[in-house]
Order: structure tokens, then C-alpha cells, then sequence
């Protein structure tokens, strides 16, 4: 292994292999690209939490996409794809508009200030109802 000081003293110290000088202290212990990628998942590991969280994620919406484009063919269903965004970005801008404008800091209150006290507690029924449906389905 190189030493720093070997670097600087030695007359053709910009000639050496970067992989020869340890930059971290776990660096004579990292794993290859290929054993990070297509080892085992193991349980509690960084790699299948984030594996858990993205499927958690993303799981129905995307994995719908491909029924969608057969059931409507490629340009129906890219149609229906492109107005799926474009609904979404306007409804989150109007949405962080009204709320920059008004100074209502959460989701929440905006549903308060624009339909009353009733929509604000069907969010909040909605809300409940979602998360004991997440946490029976886990």
C-alpha cells in the first residue's frame, strides 16, 4: 500500500494507481459493483429497505402501465398517460398556490378554507380509512 508521504517524495508520484492508495477507512473491505448489485437481499439490509420502500412506492401504479397500453394500444394509452401528468402537475400547482397565497401550511387546513369544516373532517376520515387499509394489507 502507498503512504501519503510516498505520494509527494517519490519522484514519479503522479504515476500511481489511484485503487493502491486507501481513500476510507472500510475501503480494503468494499464489495465489487457486481456483488452490491446482484447479491442476496438480506433482511434489514440498506439495499432491501430501499427495495421495500420503491415497490411500496411505485408498486400498482407502475406495474398497471403495460395492462393499460394493451387494453388501449400504444398511442390511446400514452394519451391517457401524457393527461394523467398533466392533471396531476396542475392540480399540485393550484394546490401550492392557494397555499402559498392563503398561508396554510398543511393539506388539511387548505381543505378547511376551501369547502368548511365538513370537507376538512371527511380528509381526515379518508386519511384513517387509508392507513388502517395499509396497515392490515401489512
Amino acid at each position: 500500500m502507498i503512504q501519503p508521504t510516498e505520494l509527494v517524495l517519490s519522484p514519479g508520484y503522479n504515476k500511481y494507481n489511484p485503487t493502491e492508495f486507501e481513500m476510507s477507512p472500510g475501503a480494503h473491505m468494499r464489495r465489487t459493483f457486481r456483488e452490491r448489485t446482484f447479491s442476496k437481499l438480506e433482511a434489514g439490509s440498506v439495499r432491501g429497505s430501499i427495495f421495500a420502500l420503491c415497490s411500496s412506492a411505485i408498486g400498482a401504479g407502475v406495474l398497471s402501465l403495460p395492462y393499460v397500453l394493451k387494453l388501449n394500444g400504444w398511442i390511446l394509452g400514452l394519451t391517457f398517460i401524457g393527461i394523467g401528468a398533466f392533471a396531476g402537475d396542475w392540480s399540485n400547482n393550484l394546490l401550492a398556490k392557494r397555499a402559498v397565497e392563503y398561508q396554510i401550511p398543511n393539506y388539511s387546513g387548505l381543505c378547511k378554507r376551501a369547502g368548511g369544516p365538513k370537507l376538512a373532517m371527511f380528509l381526515n376520515v379518508c386519511i384513517l380509512v387509508y392507513i388502517f387499509g395499509v396497515l392490515i394489507s401489512y
